[in-house]
């Protein structure tokens, strides 16, 4: 095996997903389920015994792991990391959480705008024409009804052109093209329910 370097750091990753059930060290001193333990083996290959030499390179990947996981696999990892480090709920608690401006209460910092559907931190104080948007509907340009040809392409009228083809729709309030900035300027506003986002069908 290769020397380690002096100015790296090394991380045991030995069973730190089953180190709250894992009934302690072992012999060893290592966290991590017990050979002779049967049960969960098909977890058992997921987290390998493998240890990592912190390094750009294990940077990058994790940068690029981050990127792509899946938003559910990554919200797993964030919850089971705020219930057992203290200083990572502190520190995702003072990213995600504030006081809301001249209450008491504790909400959620960050909020998508019901009208544009930009993220905005709900504790700062509010821009006149910080949020940009169209209040009308994107239909179908005459000319472009003209020159589809549905019987080979299908309907223009999908969410899919929309987005392929905007210069082909026109906006209902302002009569101006899919790719025009908004005509209306005004204040963000939080979305009835958080979740919930406008779509044009």
């Amino acid at each position: 095996m290769s020397q380690i370097p002096d100015d790296v750091e090394v991380i045991d990753l030995t069973g730190l997903s089953d180190s709250s059930s894992s009934g302690g060290e072992d012999d060893n001193g290592s966290m991590g389920r017990h050979e002779d333990d049967d049960s969960g083996s098909e977890h058992d290959s997921e987290s390998s015994e493998i240890e990592i030499t912190l390094n750009a390179e294990t940077r990058a990947q994790l940068q690029t792991a981050i990127a792509t996981v899946s938003e559910a696999r990554l919200r797993g990892v964030l919850k089971a990391l705020v219930e057992t480090e203290v200083m990572f709920e502190a520190l995702l608690t003072r990213e995600l959480v504030t006081l809301k401006r001249g209450t008491a209460d504790i909400v959620p910092r960050w909020e998508s705008c019901a009208n544009c559907d930009e993220e905005f931190d709900v504790n700062t104080l509010r821009e006149q024409n910080e949020c940009v948007f169209h209040p009308g509907d994107l239909n179908p340009s005459d000319a472009s009804l003209i020159e589809w040809d549905a019987e080979t392409y299908g309907p223009m009228d999908t969410l899919d052109n929309r987005h392929q083809y905007p210069e082909n729709f026109n906006w209902s309030c302002c009569e101006k093209d899919g790719q025009a900035t908004g005509c209306v300027r005004g204040e963000h506003r939080p979305a009835v329910a958080r979740k919930r986002k406008r779509i044009e069908e």
